[in-house]
């Protein structure tokens, strides 16, 4: 018997041994590639200073093309934003951002609109983007603020990565792999960040039924945020997405807004409800970049 467990547990110590190797060598992997946004800010961007960042969830990420802004304004934005996110995850990522020593003019912050309103924030679906960077204190404080699984598997993955890569092996494991095979390969972005949704609507149909949105910014996130741009001289301007039947109302003073959420009036320029398809992106990107001119392009030269 006594053998039989000695069997037992030195089996069990090989497999932990194991897959924590495995698990380390997966976050180096992901940590050096290009696949995920956090770390395609380290290994992709080389620039330190840029006109403007885009920060947001898969609104901000679709709608807002760094590329065609840029053409107009004859800027250089990079585009942040990242799919399933929440403020809580936006400010994370201006944490990293500002951690490689690289600055901005403008913050633009794009999430869903009613990430504003919420006030009890949880982890977010795809915060698991950030864990190759685990040994930032900033990374691990921000798992170890929520308490809801996966939050503190992601934390303790600091000192036992098995945890992390294991709940998320789908997400980190499998993409680690072909990180070593094409480190270069990014998740559906481009090289400037930006992603589009197809135009799978050509019918012209008008939008005749808008109803009214009212936004309260009670999110704490939304003045971290705010607070940290102010840290480092970084204008924050807070962008409403165009949607399909609703205009965002604000009654809020404390934060510079550009509201487009009743910018665009047919079906025809969006891939659903909440999202732009490419057309609908490029009137979008066009009409951001002329209102920028207009409000705050002299601040650029400052």
């Amino acid at each position: 018997m006594q053998l039989f467990l000695k069997r037992i547990g030195f089996i069990t110590l090989i497999f932990i041994s194991v897959s924590m190797i495995i698990s380390i060598g997966s976050l180096w992997s992901l940590r050096q590639s290009s696949f995920y946004k956090p770390s395609f800010l380290v290994n992709d961007i080389k620039e330190k200073q840029f006109d403007y960042i885009i920060l947001g969830a898969s609104t901000g990420l679709t709608t807002l093309n760094t590329k065609t802004i840029d053409s107009v304004l004859q800027t250089n934005g990079l585009n942040l934003a990242m799919d399933d996110t929440a403020l809580s995850s936006q400010y994370l990522m201006l944490q990293h951002f500002l951690a490689q020593g690289k600055s901005a003019k403008f913050c633009i912050l794009a999430p869903s609109a009613t990430s504003f309103e919420v006030d009890n924030n949880e982890i977010s679906g795809n915060d698991y983007r950030f864990l190759p960077f685990i040994n930032s204190d900033y990374v691990s404080d921000y798992y170890k603020a929520f308490s809801k699984q996966p939050a503190p598997l992601l934390h303790w993955s600091k000192w036992v990565p098995m945890l992390g890569v294991s709940y998320f092996n789908a997400e980190l494991f499998y993409p680690s792999l072909l990180t070593v095979v094409t480190p270069k390969k990014r998740n559906r972005f481009d090289d400037k960040g930006n992603y589009n949704y197809p135009i799978n609507n050509s019918i012209d149909k008008p939008i005749v039924n808008t109803k009214m949105l009212p936004i309260d910014f009670k999110n704490p996130y939304a003045n971290k945020i705010k607070a940290l741009c102010e840290l480092h001289n970084i204008k924050l301007i807070c962008y409403f997405s165009p949607m399909q039947t609703k205009k965002v109302v604000t009654e809020t003073t404390g934060f510079t807004i550009i509201n487009h959420s009743n910018l665009l009036k047919n079906e025809m320029f969006f891939f659903d409800e909440k999202h732009v398809n490419n057309n609908g992106r490029y009137i979008s990107s066009i009409q951001f970049a002329n209102t920028f001119k207009s409000n705050y392009i002299s601040s650029l030269d400052e």
